[in-house]
This record gives structure tokens, C-alpha cells and sequence, in this order.
């Protein structure tokens, strides 16, 4: 694994859905990884649990909708005993030492980051692409992170590279756009 570059896409995967997948294939693309990990959150702490399917469900409908050979699901944070984004970026660098590790997020991410714990560290820890999506691209480059990580962000023309760069290093990706959502799924499944 030492020298690989992977990316990892965290998230309640609740329920997955294509545009998790069509993120990734375009992250695979246009950042050159090796392979992409969805890293399947036991409970986002800024989610209630109320609505939350167990996380046995999650990771089945991840790994059956995922079906490419260079992604792969998991429950990390369960298999580390971490809980937030920060600690688990340090628990694989530790656990992984060689490996390359991008941080990918979409646009509306890109905008709450600031209220996750210890945003700062994952953008020390990692370099990070951010994924445009429907109706945040917009105002993700006026969020507190961008701002703040400004002078670390590469042009998208540089963001193959992404992986190799020391952080805080992050680009932006103007990518083909995905209106599906995991909020509108479980809303139409509860309809």
C-alpha cells in the first residue's frame, strides 16, 4: 500500500446513493488516486440519530451500490474507535504510513466544515478536494474554511498532483453536477 494515493469520502451513507459514487469515479479521474474508501460513519455527531438506519444496512447498500473495483466500503471509524473526521485522518496516517491520503468532500461540506471538531486539523493533516454540488458551489469559496486555507488552494488545472502535496494543500472540482441526495431519498422513501 506504501505510495498508493487514496481517497476517502466520509459520510453516513444514509442511505448511499449515485452521486457518492459519481464523485468518486470522479475523483479516481481527475486526482489520479489508486483507490477511493468510504468511510461509513457508525453516527455523524452533528446528526440525529432519530432516522439513522443501523450501520449494518448502510454499509450493504454502500457496498452494493458502489461496484467498482477501486472502491471500497468500510466502517473505519468503528474498526479505529474514533469519532471525529480529525481523529480518524491522524488513525489511518498512523496505520497507513506511506499511503497518500486525500480528504474529498462536497461543496456543501466545504461550507459547515468550520462546525466540525477540530476542522483545522483535517486540512493539516491531508490534502482535501472539494466536489462541486447543486446549489453550494457558489458559496463554498466564500466559506470560513476557504478563507481561512486560501493560500493552499491549488488551481484546478494543478489538482492532479493534489495527492502529492504537503497540506494544507486543496482544490476545487468543477464536476458534472448530481441533484440525488441522501435528505431527498429518505423523504421520498417516508412519502
Amino acid at each position: 500500500m506504501a505510495g498508493q494515493r487514496i481517497g476517502l469520502l466520509g459520510g453516513s451513507f444514509n442511505p448511499a446513493h449515485g452521486g457518492h459514487r459519481h464523485i468518486s469515479l470522479a475523483a479516481l479521474r481527475r486526482l489520479g488516486l489508486d483507490a477511493v474508501w468510504w468511510l461509513v460513519s457508525p453516527q455523524n455527531p452533528l446528526k440525529p440519530a432519530d432516522g439513522m438506519a443501523p450501520l449494518a444496512e448502510r454499509l450493504a447498500g454502500a457496498r452494493a451500490l458502489a461496484r467498482h473495483p477501486r472502491i471500497r466500503v468500510a466502517a473505519l471509524e468503528t474498526l479505529l474507535g474514533t469519532r471525529y473526521t480529525a481523529d480518524t485522518l491522524m488513525a489511518l496516517k498512523r496505520r497507513f504510513p506511506g499511503v497518500r491520503f486525500v480528504w474529498l468532500m462536497g461543496a456543501d461540506n466545504l461550507i459547515q466544515v468550520s462546525d466540525w471538531e477540530n476542522w483545522t486539523q483535517i486540512f493539516h493533516a491531508v490534502p482535501v478536494a472539494v466536489l462541486a454540488r447543486p446549489t453550494y458551489s457558489l458559496r463554498a469559496s466564500s466559506a470560513k474554511a476557504a478563507q481561512r486555507f486560501r493560500r493552499g488552494r491549488l488551481s484546478e488545472q494543478r489538482a492532479a498532483g493534489l495527492a502529492d502535496r504537503e497540506p494544507p494543500a486543496w482544490a476545487f472540482l468543477h464536476i458534472r453536477l448530481s441533484a440525488l441526495s441522501a435528505t431527498q431519498i429518505r423523504a421520498a422513501r417516508r412519502g
